[in-house]
């Protein structure tokens, strides 16, 4: 199996955004030959470039919400999925498929939207089939904008990426039967954040989950967690919490530029 993810930025929040202490670019997810761009935020194109990634091999466009730290290089990405836009008549050749919340399609462009080939207006709840793969929007509880978390159930193995939220009853259950889960985690043990997860609050919910995931990738760090505002990187301190207070086999901290093989993981 050579699925894979790419961590393009393993930071979040507006001090990342503005520092790049940690990156803010998204993450690519390589699936069964196609290469997923999700939430690529401002320097997306520039860490693509960094870590020797291709953006031409990229056709799908996943922004889970509108905040800047998640969609800030969408146009830039699009544009950068092919070499070529247009022929000699200007008929822009036409690639690609975006799933984003409606209220988020205000950020693309029309000039970048025209040069897809479908737009999916996508919410939590619903469920898409995407080349023969199942994609399914997973509540969030975040912001007044929509959004969702996406799960891909393959044929091999689960996948979620919870995007930015807080914990809500039934948060666990949306999760039943992953196997593998990308947690937005902005800070450390008990420091609260009204739309983020903090370590200490999720811990209790994710052992609600059956059957236990076999590997959880904790990124999307804040700035208390490691950059301006913290006197130390807590995160090494929060994947020894997961493994001790949780059953998950595989804990993982993403950091800029690493790649996970998939096979490794289950």
């Amino acid at each position: 199996m050579d699925d894979e993810l790419v961590i393009l930025g393993s930071g979040g929040g507006r001090h990342h955004i503005r520092t790049q202490h940690r990156a803010t670019g998204g993450i690519l997810y390589k699936f069964e030959g196609i290469q997923a761009h999700l939430d690529p935020g401002p320097g997306a194109t520039v860490r693509l470039n960094q870590y020797h990634e291709d953006p031409t091999r990229t056709e799908l466009f996943i922004v889970t919400h509108g905040h800047l730290d998640h969609c800030g290089d969408i146009n830039a990405v699009i544009e950068s999925s092919r070499a070529i836009l247009h022929d000699r008549q200007h008929n822009y050749f036409q690639k690609g498929t975006l799933i984003a919340p409606p209220d988020t399609l205000r950020f693309i462009t029309p000039y970048h939207q025209k040069m897809l080939e479908t737009i999916i207006p996508f919410k939590a709840g619903q469920t898409i089939r995407y080349k023969g793969h199942e994609i399914v929007g997973t509540k969030v509880m975040h912001s007044n904008m929509d959004g969702f978390g996406v799960r891909f159930n393959l044929d091999a193995y689960s996948l979620v990426f919870t995007s930015d939220t807080n914990v809500f009853e039934g948060f666990a259950d949306q999760y039943n039967g992953v196997e593998i889960m990308v947690l937005n985690l902005l800070r450390p043990d008990s420091v609260y954040c009204k739309r983020h997860l903090c370590t200490d609050e999720v811990i209790p919910y994710l052992n609600q989950i059956t059957p236990t995931p076999k590997a959880l990738i904790i990124t999307h760090f804040g700035s208390f967690m490691d950059g301006p505002r913290s006197e130390i990187n807590h995160v090494p301190g929060q994947v020894e919490k997961f493994r001790a207070q949780t059953s998950i086999d595989r804990i993982l901290a993403a950091e800029d530029g690493l790649r996970i093989s998939i096979s490794e993981l289950l």
